[in-house]
């Protein structure tokens, strides 16, 4: 009697726990990009209630100084927190990139990237005068007298317009709006985002290009917290999305 053959055994799927480097790798982007864009917005709520800001930086120059003398803490506090989140911005826009091309060493990724190190430095330059210099002219101001409060007030508007133009204008619109731009357009021409994500990166990448219209004679003014406000809510699009679909366009 033949006996029965017996089939060699078939390997089943591979365990689920093969993924999980990857999906840890998928849900730490995540996070970080989530925990950026909503870093964004804890400059607001600890600057607002004790300067005013951003409203505040149309007040007069006696008036701002007054505020900064009187909230000092506060605004070393609200002003260390809005750079650290500017510093980020290079490390997210590193992450975004690697997903969106697949790969860094792609020359548009370092473009990308590039303009986001550009973005960072800017931004960082035009923070720093209110954690180094602005606090010591208050410090001047309320303790001079009227003829040299002129020439602090004076000075204290030179340095603020020169730095918001190296912070806002180069920082937060020129050089964030092209490292985004660059990344949604690109996201669109390889489908690599959904076509409302990558779209919405565009609008906030116009958004933010837009604050540089005065510059060039064209009376349109886009508030630099609503431009910026912008790009957190789609970093955090960006994070849900990744998180919830792997980074995988569907």
């Amino acid at each position: 009697m033949t006996p029965l053959a017996v089939s060699p055994a078939v390997p089943g799927p591979a365990p689920a726990a093969a993924d999980t480097p990857q999906r840890s790798a998928r849900l730490f982007d995540a996070a970080v990009i989530c925990a950026t864009g909503m870093l964004a917005f804890a400059p607001v709520a600890i600057l607002a209630p004790a300067i005013g800001w951003p409203a505040s930086l149309r007040a007069p120059p006696a008036h701002q100084m007054a505020a900064i003398f009187g909230a000092a803490d506060a605004v070393a506090a609200g002003y260390g927190v809005y750079l650290l989140y500017s510093l980020l911005v290079l490390p997210v826009m590193l992450l975004i990139a690697r997903r969106v091309f697949g790969t860094l060493a792609h020359p548009m990724a370092q473009l990308v990237v590039a303009f986001a190190a550009l973005s960072v430095l800017a931004r960082s330059i035009g923070i720093l005068r209110w954690l180094t210099v602005m606090p010591q002219l208050a410090i001047a101001h309320n303790a001079a007298d009227a003829d040299t409060r002129i020439t602090i007030e004076l000075v204290f508007k030179v340095v603020s317009d020169y730095g918001g133009g190296i912070g806002e204008l180069l920082g937060v619109s020129l050089f964030m709006a092209m490292s985004l731009g660059l990344t949604a357009a690109s996201a669109l021409h390889l489908r690599s985002l959904p076509a409302w994500l990558a779209g919405a990166g565009l609008l906030s990448a116009v958004l933010l290009a837009s604050m540089l219209l005065p510059v060039l004679g064209i009376a349109i003014k886009v508030p630099v917290a609503i431009a910026a406000a912008g790009v957190s809510v789609w970093m955090l699009a960006y994070a849900g999305w990744v998180a919830q679909s792997g980074g995988t366009r569907r």
